[in-house]
């Protein structure tokens, strides 16, 4: 849908991802929500940082703001690296003997990339030679796929860059520096993941502080590496049980929504966009985004139409399916933990079903369940689902409760999935009201009381095992996800490139509407994730009836976060 009118600005509504905002329109389109001024202080200030949060929850709107606000201080040197592209080296991690040291310097010269990048003209001659030297390098692992780069810069450990920073800084008169590291360590190999954290930990000084964002559930860090003493941990994930929720949500919408159609959209499906939302605003904005309806004739230009009930709960129901793809999606991402993704579903529609069973019986017209309270403590495997569900966005910890002598650990589930899966206890076809109520956060006992075993039976722990390929030679199981040779006959264990299967796979994997999907198919030759991301500039996709600047920028950026994770 393409749709054109003055004040009309759909790309701001389809532009998902703050690293593909300029600085003008970032803070033209940023609204202010709870806790944003503690977090910006604590990035832009000293000491090591790991700011936590699923897919879409802000954490690169947040790094992004803190790198334009320190550039505009003459005492801090800042860097933005945004290491996205690590899955890119995993060909090359699983062919060459010396693949972790080019990761090692990847991870280095991405620094110094973005330290030039910052300084512009005022660009130290020796940090320009070396970033000069370190574009080629970086370029080549990224794009020459499993190959060994042709030439590499000169080699620089850790120790050496924290003093070469420290160096810059006296030299250019900086009192200190901060490097923000965006996509970081969530989805590495395990050794890179390691690796990046002793690279983290090495660049720490009264001088230099890192920031890194992470994912919960699925990073691994070095055995040195201690988070509470090596780094504080920051949380950016908008709780929905926040008296400020509501009003914050709002405030996005009206910084993103189209002026032309906000005063015809009620605020009452505002409010259950932002019910639904569970606290992600990208799951917010495309909820708005799918609940527009078909473009038609306003004075002379074409403009979507408000969304109705219907088409929101249509737009929530969609959003359901897309949480369930991406927690799905990390099997195939990251396929050791395939069988504790499929317990997960499991766990997932069971608990979802606890509360559907007592939802019915609770008062009508009144709060909710919304989550299940599992009591403490809880073994290692019931920790692994629900983190990696965390991880995908489909619920939330959201702290320990108590009673009596019993505790519990809240476990809030995704309320897309609430509403899609009719767990709220509601009549057949609510009003919005009736959503909102059932949706209001009234008291802690939101949540069905449940024990572990209820939630991860004996028999779906016992399923809770590494998915682990065996020695391709003589077939034994491998003993750890670490392990380089076979225990039994010696031989070299190789694994299959998850990259590689990512680029080669179907663009029906990237969850498109079945029309656009259907349309690409049928008026280019793009078949698989790879052609749509060499289409660099979106000119095929735009010779797709249908597909124009704002679709075709959408479709390419789904299949860029597809092949990342």
């Amino acid at each position: 849908m393409q749709a054109k009118a003055e004040g009309l600005d759909l790309e701001a509504l389809y532009t998902l991802r703050a690293e593909d905002l300029t600085q003008e329109d970032l803070e033209r389109l940023t609204a202010t929500v709870p806790g944003d001024e503690s977090v910006l202080r604590r990035l832009m200030g000293p000491g090591p940082k790991l700011l936590k949060g699923p897919r879409g929850s802000g954490k690169s709107n947040y790094l992004k703001r803190a790198y334009y606000k320190l550039l505009e201080r003459d005492n801090v040197l800042v860097a933005y690296i945004n290491y996205s592209q690590h899955l890119a080296l995993e060909p090359l991690m699983l062919r060459s003997e010396r693949a972790l040291e080019h990761f090692r310097q990847w991870l280095v010269y991405k620094i110094i990339l973005g330290l030039a990048e910052s300084l512009g003209a005022d660009c130290p001659k020796d940090m320009r030679q070396l970033a000069d030297a370190g574009t080629k390098f970086v370029n080549e692992l990224q794009t020459s796929i499993g190959r060994t780069p042709t030439s590499t810069p000169p080699p620089i450990a850790p120790a050496e860059l924290l003093s070469r920073i420290e160096g810059w800084c006296e030299q250019l008169g900086r009192t200190r520096a901060v490097l923000l590291m965006d996509d970081a360590a969530h989805a590495f190999m395990q050794q890179q993941q390691r690796e990046f954290f002793e690279v983290f930990r090495a660049l720490r000084s009264r001088t230099v502080a890192c920031k890194a964002a992470i994912y919960p559930g699925v990073t691994s860090y070095s055995p040195f590496f201690n988070v509470g003493h090596e780094a504080e941990e920051i949380e950016v994930w908008i709780r929905p049980d926040n008296t400020e929720y509501l009003k914050a949500m709002r405030a996005i919408f009206t910084a993103r929504f189209p002026v032309n159609l906000q005063e015809k959209m009620r605020p009452s499906h505002v409010d259950i966009a932002a019910q639904a939302a569970f606290g992600l605003p990208r799951n917010f904005l495309n909820i708005l985004s799918d609940s527009l309806g078909d473009a038609e004739e306003d004075d002379g230009a074409l403009v979507p139409t408000a969304p109705t009930l219907r088409m929101m709960r249509d737009a929530v129901t969609q959003n359901a399916r897309r949480v369930r793809a991406l927690f799905e999606e990390i099997s195939r991402k990251l396929p050791r933990y395939e069988n504790f993704i499929q317990v997960g579903l499991e766990v997932q529609s069971s608990m979802i079903s606890e509360i559907r069973t007592t939802n019915r019986n609770r008062e009508v017209g009144g709060a909710k369940y919304i989550g299940v309270a599992v009591a403490q403590p809880w073994d290692s495997d019931l920790t692994q689902v629900i983190s990696l569900l965390e991880y995908a966005g489909v619920v939330r910890r959201i702290g320990p409760v108590s009673r009596g002598s019993d505790r519990y650990e809240k476990v809030q589930i995704h309320t897309s999935l609430l509403i899609s899966e009719n767990a709220l206890g509601l009549a057949q076809t609510p009003s919005a009201a009736q959503f909102n109520a059932a949706l209001h956060r009234q008291n802690a006992d939101d949540f069905v009381r449940r024990q572990p075993r209820r939630i991860l039976s004996e028999h779906q722990a016992e399923r809770c095992q590494l998915n682990l390929s065996p020695c391709p030679k003589c077939g034994t199981p491998r003993i750890s996800d670490d392990a380089v040779f076979c225990y039994k006959c010696g031989h070299a264990l190789q694994e299959q490139s998850v990259y590689l299967e990512l680029l080669s796979s179907s663009i029906e994997r990237l969850n498109l509407t079945t029309v656009k999907t259907e349309r690409i198919l049928e008026f280019t030759n793009m078949k698989t994730v790879q052609d749509i991301i060499l289409d660099e500039s979106g000119s095929q996709l735009r010779t797709v009836p249908s597909i124009g600047k704002t679709w075709s920028a959408r479709i390419k950026t789904r299949a860029e976060e597809f092949v990342t994770l």
